[in-house]
């Protein structure tokens, strides 16, 4: 245990340094940041690993993790309080960046034009991951990205990017995808790895996926004729399974009955393409949750509640809003409200008295939870990675690379120099 730290010369013995640090664990993350500057003896306390865990247990979060980016720009990570009020800033070197939907994570990831990074919000450290494909699939000529997730294993605490592309762009026919995994813990040897493909097509779109327990749920697309599992359409609403630790796909499980026996109506695909765009995949509580959004009528919450058993159970309908259409579900707080994510806002929604408090997210492109300490000093990719002498971020070095710059700021000189 590390000793306690003397505070009382800096206070001049007005306060016992119990006190003192009673006071100051109770204050928000923001503020004690501040008081860091205010003497070497505070910046010690305050950065305490036990001062540290304590102030964590008094303000469990989460935190509200928004992406700001304009079209071809770099992006802006804001997170938030439950208040609207930004407690952290972070610029990121990536354009065109969104964040990938994380939850209870210490961590988050964001991706853009030319690569993910990963970064530590604690620190404001970022690792770029590689962006050349696993050695197994150096031979496919095509190579189209479809999704992107970020999750940590439940056993081990690894973190763990998976990314499912396509191999061929055409709709015509069947088209074949392939997975990839990387574990940030390898450091300077991080490599993606060559994986089984899905046992049927994904979709791509960054709702459609998400991480529950260290298993990644991935929606299926059943917009197109072509997608069949063992020979059969895949029903609207199923998923495919992966599992981080033992890096194996694990079957598909169907959707809730409203879903799964949707008919599709005169319009044929349009009908499918209608109920596309309602569906999204959420973690609420340690469960997966499909919400539906049938003809903007209501929001309908899912939870899956057996997966051998595949049984769903409706707990939430939220009624009808114009600002709920397209929302996505966040968080469920320790007092029953639930964040919801919609365009432009977000919203805090209590099931009991059916009302909303709405605060803004500032124009943000992306929007999830971060749950880990901003008072933290720990460093996450500092062991083992490369550091980029041009932006700062970590990285691994590419084989016969020997300049140490990451790949975004190589492909920008490139660029640069056209």
């Amino acid at each position: 245990m590390p000793p306690k730290v003397s505070v009382a010369a800096s206070n001049d013995g007005a306060l016992p340094e119990d006190m003192l640090r009673h006071i100051l664990v109770c204050l928000p993350t923001k503020a004690v940041c501040l008081f860091r500057a205010v003497c070497q003896s505070w910046r010690s306390l305050l950065s305490d690993p036990l001062f540290v865990a304590a102030h964590k247990s008094c303000h469990p979060g989460p935190l509200i993790v928004t992406c700001n980016c304009e079209m071809f720009e770099r992006g802006t990570i804001n997170l938030l309080d439950l208040s609207g009020h930004v407690v952290k800033r972070i610029a990121t070197t990536m354009k065109d960046a969104r964040m990938v939907r994380t939850r209870r994570l210490d961590l988050i990831c964001v991706t853009g034009r030319k690569g993910c990074h990963v970064i530590n919000p604690a620190t404001g450290d970022t690792f770029a991951l590689p962006s050349r494909r696993a050695k197994e699939h150096a031979h496919v000529q095509h190579f189209f990205p479809q999704s992107f997730d970020f999750g940590q294993v439940v056993s081990t605490g690894e973190y763990k990017a998976l990314r499912c592309v396509s191999i061929d762009n055409s709709d015509h026919e069947s088209s074949p995808m392939l997975c990839e995994v990387i574990t940030l813990d390898d450091g300077r040897h991080a490599r993606w790895r060559g994986k089984q493909g899905p046992p049927a097509p994904v979709t791509s779109n960054h709702n459609r996926s998400i991480v529950v327990n260290g298993v990644v749920y991935f929606l299926l697309d059943f917009l197109y004729k072509r997608f069949t599992f063992s020979g059969a359409r895949v029903k609207p609403g199923s998923m495919a399974l992966f599992n981080l630790e033992t890096e194996e796909w694990m079957g598909i499980v169907q959707g809730p009955t409203p879903v799964r026996s949707f008919v599709k109506d005169s319009s044929g695909r349009c009908g499918y393409f209608s109920l596309y765009s309602d569906l999204s995949l959420a973690n609420l509580d340690g469960f997966l949750v499909m919400a539906h959004n049938p003809e903007g009528c209501s929001l309908d919450l899912w939870f899956l509640m057996d997966i051998e058993k595949c049984l769903w159970n409706k707990r939430y309908s939220l009624d009808f809003q114009p600002e709920n259409l397209f929302a996505q579900p966040l968080e469920i707080l320790n007092d029953g409200k639930i964040i919801l994510s919609a365009s432009g806002s977000l919203r805090l929604y209590n099931p009991i008295t059916k009302t909303y408090i709405d605060f803004g997210m500032r124009n943000s492109t992306s929007v999830g939870t971060y749950t880990g300490s901003l008072l933290s000093s720990e460093s996450t990719f500092t062991s083992e990675a490369e550091r980029c002498t041009t932006c700062g971020c970590y990285f691994t070095l590419e084989a016969g690379q020997h300049d140490v710059t990451c790949q975004d700021c190589m492909y920008e000189a490139m660029f640069a120099r056209r």
